[in-house]
């Protein structure tokens, strides 16, 4: 073989090697895109262990998340079937980790009705945490992944009541007793600012 057939050689290994190199991170980074997005909520949402921050509830009932003597009161003005609520849940993640898990602040949840049916995710949430008490914030984020990905529907509630392990019947004989959302929606008649959701 001559000298120039040796770099010829030479190079066409060099490119297969290159080749091969390229695909090799190609299937790696598929590989990793397909188990991110699989793994991770439609929202991308960051898991927060609830059960270890305080929960409580206001004299009228609103859901209280971080300690009780927080300086600070973020006071959450929300409805489940609010596209700008759904795409605004990775900033109140946010705010959870960064100020309220760490003791800085509490976030105080208020349901606000935008539409005629948004009050069924409200009572679902709301009988989560009757049933199984400590698990409203859960229920919450569980019941914004729902809406989120695949929009309301007959099957929401059935599909709810699964992530939550709950029992649909249970659920369902809960919901006419859960009116959370209706001493919300007179709360927040008192505030002459709020023009919609989300709000804090």
């Amino acid at each position: 073989m001559t000298l120039s057939g040796k770099r010829k050689n030479d190079s066409k290994n060099s490119q297969m090697i290159i080749i091969v190199g390229i695909l090799v991170v190609a299937v790696i980074a598929a590989g990793v895109a397909i188990f991110v997005s699989t793994n991770n909520s439609s929202l991308g949402l960051a898991d927060i262990d609830y059960s270890e921050i305080p929960q409580s509830r206001t004299e009228d009932g609103a859901f209280v998340l971080g300690n009780e003597d927080a300086p600070v009161t973020f006071v959450l003005f929300e409805d489940f079937l609010c596209p700008h609520c759904q795409e605004y849940q990775p900033a109140v993640h946010d705010m959870i980790a960064g100020l309220v898990a760490t003791g800085q602040a509490k976030m105080e949840f208020r349901m606000v009705q935008t539409n005629q049916v948004s009050y069924i995710p409200f009572s679902l949430a709301e009988c989560a945490n009757i049933i199984e008490p400590g698990s409203f914030w859960d229920a919450h984020d569980t019941m914004f992944e729902l809406v989120s990905a695949r929009t309301f529907n007959e099957n929401t509630p059935r599909e709810f009541a699964e992530q939550m392990d709950i029992a649909y019947g249970d659920l369902l004989t809960c919901q006419p007793t859960a009116t959370q959302y209706q001493v919300d929606g007179q709360f927040v008649q008192r505030f002459d600012w709020f023009t919609g959701t989300p709000a804090v």
